[in-house]
């Protein structure tokens, strides 16, 4: 399938955010709006054959975190096995990392943990949602190069789903050996304008309520680390045993509930994806989306993608904030997967208010 502007962007505002006011929200990637995940998945596996197809020996892919994550990693999962994969974080891991800055964001600081044993690679494939200037590029490519010497000579392929850099930015990283691909490629705008109109107000925060009951599933098949190096086929591997047991596991539940969302929570929002592809063949009607950590403005507006917007505590710090939007609340069940290791019990209380009329199981892998 052929992707252009129609399918892939729509102008929000971000909330108080003084470096870049406007958001670019892509429908299909299953992060601030709810989506079909075949469909979702389908558009990440269309960049991934474009990458494997142009850069064949490319033995590690980095992703970006937060919003391309899953496309990054489902990309990954068009290469061959031996190929190593991992996304960068805002998340504090042990072991050492590298640091840079994705200037723009509401998070600027971004770590990359390259443990383990790093491939033999002439390439390395660097995977985000966007690339408006190439800057945050240029930053991880630079800490890379300064820190990995084996790597001081490689060259560097920026994949995207949307690519707006502009032609003078574009040799600016060609003359650094880093070239870019993308499903969408868009002429450099600022689209501070456009967005200037539109009135926003916050996220809502959810009011105190007694508490909402909830199930909660530990899987027993773990999730991979993907913020730590991994081959395809162990991603592979384990993420197909992970749905499939939780698969089996739910169905009982699920026998008389036809319409299923299932939320993945900042970064981890693949495990999301492939549990809800699974139940779609299961002859169930499924959206995917998740929380995030990006502020946007809430507008009601018929053009504007960000309608409604929540406030509630992080999965993975309860005194941080993120966010969730156009929730779905005629969902029978709601399925929270996360690969959180803290107390989730604020973040699944606060979630849970926002679906009185669904059956709620968190899922901890």
């Amino acid at each position: 399938m052929h992707y252009n502007q129609n399918h892939l962007l729509k102008l929000a505002k971000r909330y108080q955010n003084t470096r870049r006011s406007y958001l670019l929200v892509n429908p299909l990637q299953a992060k601030h709006l709810a989506v079909e995940p075949s469909e979702s998945l389908r558009m990440m596996q269309t960049l991934g054959r474009k990458l494997y197809q142009h850069h064949p020996d490319a033995k590690l892919i980095i992703g970006f975190a937060e919003t391309a994550t899953a496309v990054a990693l489902h990309s990954a999962m068009q290469f061959p096995e031996d190929v190593c994969f991992l996304h960068t974080t805002r998340e504090k891991l042990d072991g050492s990392c590298l640091h840079f800055k994705e200037e723009h964001s509401h998070a600027v600081e971004q770590r990359l943990y390259l443990s383990g044993t790093l491939p033999e690679t002439s390439e390395i494939i660097l995977i985000d949602d966007e690339i408006s200037t190439g800057k945050t590029i240029r930053n991880i490519v630079s800490q890379i190069r300064q820190e990995l010497p084996a790597y001081q000579n490689a060259k560097f392929i920026a994949g995207s789903l949307i690519n707006r850099v502009s032609d003078e930015n574009l040799r600016i990283l060609e003359s650094d050996n880093i070239f870019c691909e993308s499903l969408c490629k868009l002429e450099y705008t600022d689209y501070t304008a456009q967005v200037e109109h539109f009135q926003v107000s916050a996220p809502e925060e959810i009011p105190f309520s007694e508490q909402c009951p909830y199930k909660c599933v530990i899987s027993r098949i773990q999730l991979p680390e993907s913020r730590k190096l991994h081959t395809v086929q162990e991603y592979r591997t384990r993420y197909q045993e992970f749905a499939e047991s939780l698969c089996a596991e739910l169905l009982p539940e699920l026998r008389n509930h036809k319409n299923l969302l299932v939320l993945g929570t900042e970064e981890c929002m693949y495990p999301a994806l492939i549990l809800g592809e699974l139940l779609e063949k299961q002859d169930y009607f499924v959206k995917c989306h998740a929380t995030t950590r990006s502020p946007i403005g809430i507008c009601q507006e018929e053009t504007y993608p960000i309608r409604e917007g929540f406030s509630l505590p992080s999965f993975y710090d309860p005194s941080r904030k993120t966010f969730i939007y156009n929730i779905d609340k005629n969902a029978d069940t709601v399925l929270i997967i996360t690969d959180s290791r803290q107390n989730t019990e604020q973040a699944m209380q606060n979630l849970s208010i926002l679906f009185p009329d669904s059956d709620k199981i968190l899922i901890k892998g």
